[in-house]
């Protein structure tokens, strides 16, 4: 697909991930079937007049905007390119721009932030290069509440500079009446926000008024923070787009965890971000990260790598974090909360509840839900874990037991994935695990007689490798077809993606200069092409969906 091409799927794929409808409540696959343009699900094999009337029928003009906004991109960078020197760091700040735009995830976070955006976003003029290219970055972070209207309404932004300069730091009155504080990770309490007359506009000027023509905004996942204050940028440099973590390649890594692999620094907040959040810290923070990156171009080599990987967080043993389980895949339904507690309300008296909290997950999915159940000591909720009946035991990535369990609403049932929060609790249950019971054996005369016993052949050699089609198909396409040749229709994801570097190096078709890129961009561009469906964070298979 050509550059516009992406950022309309980008956009599709956006409406997908917030469920977003069009004039008759149909979501994209409701649309695309409707309307008879095929079953394919995912936008990126779709026509960009398909797309684009798609996105006419989620809010008009909503296409233009989007490729508008993606066309001021790419001049505001070819711009920036055009003025800055030839010098090792300017190079590489235009590099790691570059990155950052074409990110796969890149117009799936950022292409529809013009959709609420209370102004939209101007190509400024030029203007000479400072004599420090760090001098163009400012990086921005917030902090949001709940409220009735919104999940993450605008309380507080910070913005720095390079120098380590607080620009910034402002609470900020939210809109709508507060439902969560969020403070055990905003910091935030109800006080704070009393009598307070800053509003978002207030925070918008304020903002703006420090944003020049050439302002590369910095932040990690910076399109949340955006989004919150309803604000677009055309130069964006978010590093959760520019690292990645070791065995979880669709995982952002979290900036604490991000601060201790690549700054060093154990004086931060917890790496599994349990404590509470300090946003003037974590600007400083996020601007030092981008910094470790822009400045030492050097220790790459020649060329700036795509992502540079970080080895995965251990789990971090606290005496908080023992006394939960995680229950995850939960249907988004308001009687979501009275399902879970009815189930761990049948277990035994003595391992009653402390708590049940529900809780965004990690991918973002606005269809499921995760919940923290907490227990009064480690013990019990490791005896709770036990106690519960399973469809189902497996063992995640983290070597942490998981029951695949099932919970009732009124209509129907569902099934959840409940796991301890720590590793090395609840593995008793992976010996003699507790499973929901089956029905008896039928009698012996009953049986049907077991086929005769068939005699072992010689191993064969295995076959060359015979790709399916004429030609390239597609990241997405060739991922499908790999799973569904695959045992189980499960790959580990190293081996899936060295599957389709493979195929792409030797089948014709789709942009020759694509197919000669670097086996490290390739390997990026197979896991990037991976619908969030195929993948969990809990294993490295990835599995075609239902």
């Amino acid at each position: 697909m050509h550059g516009s091409d992406l950022d309309l799927a980008g956009a599709v794929r956006w409406t997908q991930a917030n469920h977003k409808t069009d004039k008759d409540g149909r979501e994209w696959e409701q649309w695309a079937t409707a309307n008879g343009v095929g079953p394919m699900r995912d936008p990126a094999r779709h026509s960009a007049e398909t797309l684009r009337r798609f996105l006419e029928d989620v809010k008009e003009g909503l296409s233009d905007q989007v490729l508008d906004t993606a066309r001021k991109r790419d001049q505001a960078l070819q711009q920036l390119e055009s003025t800055l020197g030839d010098s090792p760091k300017e190079k590489s700040l235009i590099r790691l721009l570059k990155l950052t735009r074409d990110h796969i995830n890149f117009s799936i976070s950022y292409g529809c932030l013009c959709l609420d955006a209370s102004k939209p976003t101007r190509l400024k003029r030029k203007v000479e290069a400072p004599a420090n290219v760090e001098d163009l970055l400012l990086a921005v972070d917030c902090e949001m509440v709940e409220t009735e209207e919104d999940d993450n309404t605008l309380a507080q932004v910070c913005a720095c500079n390079a120098a380590g300069e607080v620009l910034m730091n402002r609470l900020v009155k939210p809109e709508g009446t507060i439902t969560d504080f969020r403070t055990a990770i905003t910091g935030i309490e109800a006080k704070d926000l009393e009598n307070l007359d800053y509003s978002l506009h207030d925070a918008q000027a304020e903002l703006r008024r420090l944003i020049g023509p050439q302002t590369v905004l910095v932040g990690h996942t910076l399109h949340r923070d955006l989004s919150a204050m309803r604000m677009d940028a055309l130069l964006i440099l978010d590093i959760s787009l520019l690292y990645g973590i070791h065995g979880q390649p669709k995982r952002r890594p979290a900036l604490a965890h991000l601060v201790k692999q690549v700054l060093r620094r154990d004086d931060f907040r917890a790496a599994n971000s349990t404590e509470v959040h300090d946003c003037v810290q974590d600007v400083l923070m996020t601007m030092e990260v981008a910094l470790h990156r822009l400045r030492n171009v050097g220790n790459y080599g020649k060329e700036v790598p795509v992502t540079v990987w970080v080895a995965a967080p251990p789990a971090v043993e606290t005496e908080l974090a023992a006394r939960k389980l995680y229950v995850h895949r939960i249907p988004q339904r308001d009687d979501a909360f009275p399902a879970l507690a009815s189930l761990f309300a049948g277990l035994p008296r003595e391992l009653s509840v402390e708590g049940l909290q529900m809780v965004t997950t990690a991918m973002g999915n606005q269809k499921l839900k995760g919940a923290e159940v907490s227990f009064l000591s480690k013990d019990l909720a490791e005896q709770a874990f036990l106690a519960l009946p399973a469809e189902s035991v497996e063992i995640d990535q983290a070597q942490r037991p998981q029951k695949l369990v099932r919970i009732h609403f009124p209509e129907r049932t569902a099934l959840v994935c409940v796991r301890p929060v720590l590793a090395g609790i609840g593995r008793a249950c992976l010996e003699t695990p507790t499973l929901v019971k089956e029905e008896a054996a039928p009698p012996e005369s009953e049986r049907t007689p077991a086929p005769p016993e068939e005699k072992p052949t010689p191993e064969a050699k295995p076959a060359a490798k015979v790709w399916q089609g004429k030609g390239w198909p597609g990241w997405r396409r060739a991922a499908e077809e790999a799973l569904r040749a695959a045992p189980g229709q499960a790959l580990h994801w190293m081996k899936l993606a060295s599957e389709l570097v493979e195929r792409r190096q030797q089948q014709a078709g789709g942009s020759s200069k694509e197919a000669s890129e670097p086996l490290e961009t390739l390997q990026l561009l197979a896991l990037a092409a991976l619908p969030e469906e195929f993948i969990s964070d809990e294993t490295p298979l990835v599995r075609l969906p239902g």
